[in-house]
């Protein structure tokens, strides 16, 4: 009982420390100053918006600070430290003002980056203004969606923090689906993606985001639950259905211009980014390493087959997985993740039902990935762990 109490407080303690959500790194809009290849004065005036942006965060980011201490995060991270007990119902209830206090500073957030993306904007000259109009959605892709992806395993999982651009550059390294292709001539298919998903982004986000603080508060004052998580599921729905149409209809071109198996490679990685605890991505990431990084051409040959053999496998089960949650979400409202305790302690026959079909996920991947590893000496091994490990950061 102690250790599940102070592993609560330690989850906690990790989330009130994520990043604002959106964020943009700074340093990002110093590359795009190169990218757009600006004149003096055009550069001038970026930076004016970028040093602007980032005192206004830094702002932002102290107000919160005290907000949150003032709803009790102080409080909680003394619990952690073992300097003050509290008991279960005062924990949840300081948990839930903390999470309260949070929206108004991620709505201020969300309109410094749309006003930093609209004076870099302004700044450019007519006739090129098109060509950047990607590399702004990009950055607010990158403020948006990698900030929400931070603790993949540990989100509700429904398609935050995807980006398929990001997915289609992995295809595109060696061992990929689509290795050996060019980004510009596979882009293009994705542009109708970016743009809508730029417009979510732009609005329709900042309701998502409202949705997980209220389905989080629901559980932890234990009111109201079914509701919150019926409003987050819908939510959740309408952003990867925007996912789901663009994905699919580049599987199927995939398919007829490659073959279908390279479609359906693309297609997990869209679902393993969407729903991470399936545990479907860390055998392709340890193949595609192999394939990246190894110079025997042997051992190369060896890693792929065994991909693909094991995603030959893989493939009813993660329909079965993806076909469940999607069926969940829309006609009961419910937001599935195993890795998640449930509400009351006790599992649901639909939580035993998925976590038998997950475990039967893990079986093929955990066994793929011995083949894989028995491929590598222990140097090698000990390279790709730590390799996977640093990317694993950088993804949350």
């Amino acid at each position: 009982m102690r250790a599940s109490f102070v592993l609560a407080l330690l989850c906690c303690s990790f989330a009130l420390a994520d990043r604002l959500v959106p964020e943009l790194d700074p340093g990002r809009f110093g590359m795009l100053e190169r990218e757009l290849q600006l004149n003096r004065d055009q550069t001038g005036m970026l930076r004016a918006a970028r040093l602007a942006y980032v005192s206004e965060l830094d702002l932002i980011r102290d107000e919160r600070a005290a907000a949150l201490s003032a709803a009790g995060q102080d409080r909680i991270e003394a619990a952690l430290r073992g300097e003050l007990i509290l008991d279960r119902t005062e924990r949840r209830l300081l948990q839930a003002a903390v999470r309260q206090a949070e929206a108004p500073f991620r709505r201020r957030a969300a309109q410094e980056l749309d006003t930093l993306i609209l004076t870099a904007a302004i700044t450019l000259p007519e006739d090129g203004k098109e060509a950047a109009e990607e590399a702004f959605r990009a950055l607010r892709r990158e403020a948006w969606l990698q900030t929400w992806g931070l603790g993949t395993k540990g989100r509700a999982g429904g398609g935050e923090g995807v980006d398929l651009l990001r997915l289609l550059d992995d295809a595109l390294r060696p061992g990929g689906a689509l290795a050996g292709g060019l980004r510009e001539d596979w882009a293009p298919f994705l542009s109708d993606w970016s743009a809508e998903i730029d417009q979510y982004l732009n609005g329709p986000a900042l309701d998502l985001a409202d949705a997980f603080d209220r389905h989080a508060i629901a559980k932890l004052q234990a009111v109201g639950i079914a509701e919150a998580e019926a409003s987050l599921a819908s939510q959740l729905a309408t952003l990867e259905g925007i996912h789901r149409r663009h994905a699919e209809a580049l599987a199927q071109i995939i398919e007829a211009s490659v073959d279908q198996a390279a479609g359906f490679r693309w297609m997990q990685s869209v679902y393993d980014a969407t729903w991470p605890w399936m545990g479907i991505g860390t055998v392709r990431r340890e193949a595609l390493w192999i394939a990246s990084t190894i110079q025997d051409q042997a051992v190369v040959d060896s890693a792929l087959s065994s991909l693909a053999l094991s995603e030959k496998a893989l493939q009813p089960l993660v329909q079965s997985v993806v076909d469940e949650a999607r069926s969940r979400r829309d006609s009961e409202g419910q937001v599935l993740n195993p890795l998640l305790p449930p509400v009351n302690g006790i599992p649901s026959p639909a939580r035993i039902a998925l976590l038998s079909k997950t475990g039967a996920i893990g079986e093929v991947a955990n066994e793929t990935s011995h083949s894989l590893r028995m491929l590598l000496t222990k140097n090698q091994r000990l390279q790709m762990e730590s390799d996977l490990l640093v990317g694993d950061r950088r993804r949350r």
